[in-house]
């Protein structure tokens, strides 16, 4: 696995972490641009995730976060060329 493959490795570890909740202590860095694509696509994945864990979800509120985590998934991958996996 080459020095790539390991910090995308730990980049989506470290996403799938804060999603869950988790603490992951990692702080952001790069333009404006991908930092601002990059919480778009965490914060909406956690959103999700967490309706999707709710005792009172509804179907019309996970279409609409779904929806929300696809645009922020699309964005992601224009501005840092990274494939959202999660």
């Amino acid at each position: 696995m080459n020095d790539n493959n390991k910090s995308l490795e730990s980049f989506h570890a470290a996403a799938a972490a804060y999603i869950l909740g988790k603490s992951t202590g990692i702080k952001l860095q790069g333009s404006q641009d991908r930092i601002k694509a990059t919480r778009n696509i965490l914060e909406a994945s956690k959103d999700l995730y967490r309706e999707l864990n709710s005792p009172t979800t509804n179907l019309q509120k996970v279409s609409g976060l779904l929806e929300a985590k696809r645009s922020a998934s699309v964005l992601f991958t224009q501005v840092t060329g990274i494939n959202w996996i999660l």
